[in-house]
């Protein structure tokens, strides 16, 4: 079984996963466009919903 990683957000006040985008975390926790994520850094900044190049990943180091 794999357990994703997890953490407490200020702004929401809920338990958030980590193993999506902060795009996809902020649309499921109905957060407002103009507030800055204080856990951006811990998502996973790929979207593995859709299809990536292997090019842009290779220039983001992956």
């Amino acid at each position: 079984m794999f357990d994703s990683p997890i953490e407490s957000c200020p702004v929401c006040g809920q338990i958030v996963a980590l193993d999506q985008t902060q795009r996809e975390c902020a649309r499921e926790h109905q957060c407002e466009s103009n507030v800055e994520c204080p856990l951006q850094k811990y998502f996973t900044g790929l979207d593995f919903s859709t299809a990536l190049a292997k090019d842009s990943l290779r220039e983001k180091g992956y």
